[in-house]
């Protein structure tokens, strides 16, 4: 592969593990299957301990070629090493980066990364993506160079561990897309994307996925119930755009700004409600800025319905509405992508179109996120 260089091909947020998890884990192995876009020669695995207190252990760690479920072909195991080392122990609040990798990927054809912990080991970092397309598997013992995980359970829901972000030393005429957002973007739209990027042939452009489940532009969460909810969006934008190889990013973001504040709710009061003008000029107008220092393109998604925003006095649906305008009809970004549009009830703008409701009336149905990978403008990827 000639001219090559190195671009993300699959990442998911650093965040705050949930406290529905184990604090501590021991004698485990986690198996994380990845479906790539873009073909590449070698790769580059980033592990981060952001939110640790504690240094972790990682005892083991292997990519292979992913054959069905839980299972892998274990003649194409490559062991990952850290400086030449088979383990590596990350300090409290540091991060690390693999040496490469000689794994050769072939597009649309999945791998597995599969790790072991065998001390015990703090559960912090790490987050939970989930979908149709995700699949993790999870299993007691020391698994991670075998044919197979025997599974104690199926790990949809669960963390990544510690692994955020695979880059791919690929050709020279490869990029990045990322999409940075909340649960929505956490759910299965950036992987439909992914799979329409594949099936259009296209051979040159990876989905890096930010998105974290209840994230909001502009407040931070004050309690550890919440902290799997992430750092405000203005505070982690930076980091998760500034990947390798990335050269546009796809926002969809700002419904929990609007949804989660409550009366008599002491997590989250109603003084952290804002209007469309602190959300545009403190938060988009922000992630455009940074966007722009990094040299990289920026679209906006309009925020889908929800019924929610009509609670109390209809102000949340009110900035909804302004927002979208704003995003419609702002000359700073380099595109819309019209997702409301896209999923809403024909009949009713401010409900979702009854197919693409997962119905609980916020985060679409698979067939939603579908319909929104497929409105987005192929220009938009491919330019």
């Amino acid at each position: 592969m000639a001219n090559t260089k190195w671009v993300a091909g699959w990442g998911a947020s650093i965040s705050v593990v949930a406290q529905n998890h184990a604090d501590y884990i021991k004698d485990q192995t986690f198996r994380y299957v990845i479906f790539p876009t873009m073909d590449g020669e070698a790769l580059r695995l980033h592990l981060s301990n952001q939110y640790g207190t504690e240094p972790v252990t990682v005892d083991k760690m292997y990519v292979a070629r992913r054959t069905k479920g839980e299972y892998v072909d274990t003649a194409t195991n490559v062991r990952v090493t850290f400086g030449g080392c088979d383990s590596v122990t990350i300090p409290a609040g540091e991060a690390v980066v693999s040496d490469a990798v000689g794994y050769s990927v072939k597009a649309g054809e999945e791998f597995a990364v599969s790790m072991y912990f065998a001390g015990l080991t703090q559960l912090v970092t790490g987050h939970s993506n989930n979908g149709y397309y995700i699949k993790k598997y999870y299993g007691k013992g020391d698994w991670a160079a075998d044919e197979c995980v025997p599974l104690e359970e199926y790990g949809e829901n669960g963390p990544y561990i510690l692994l955020n972000t695979i880059d791919f030393l690929t050709s020279d005429d490869c990029s990045a897309i990322i999409a940075f957002g909340d649960s929505i973007t956490a759910q299965p739209w950036p992987d439909c994307l992914a799979h329409r990027i594949f099936d259009n042939g296209i051979r040159n452009r990876a989905v890096i996925r930010k998105g974290i489940g209840g994230s909001r532009i502009l407040r931070d969460y004050r309690f550890r119930i919440k902290k799997h909810w992430g750092e405000r969006g203005i505070n982690r934008f930076e980091r998760d755009i500034c990947q390798a190889g990335v050269d546009r990013v796809f926002v969809l973001h700002g419904i929990n700004d609007l949804i989660h504040p409550g009366v008599n709710n002491r997590l989250c009061p109603m003084t952290e409600l804002p209007d469309s003008a602190e959300m545009i000029e403190q938060g988009y107008k922000k992630y455009i800025e940074i966007a722009r220092k990094h040299g990289k393109k920026i679209y906006l998604a309009t925020i889908l319905p929800c019924p929610r925003c009509m609670n109390d006095d209809g102000a949340r649906e009110k900035t909804r509405c302004e927002v979208n305008e704003w995003i419609r009809t702002t000359d700073l970004i380099d595109g819309v992508i019209d997702f409301e549009k896209a999923v809403w009830d024909e009949n009713d703008h401010k409900q979702i179109k009854a197919e693409y409701d997962s119905g609980d009336h916020l985060h679409p149905s698979f067939a939603g996120a579908e319909c929104m990978a497929n409105s987005i403008p192929m220009e938009y990827i491919t330019d």
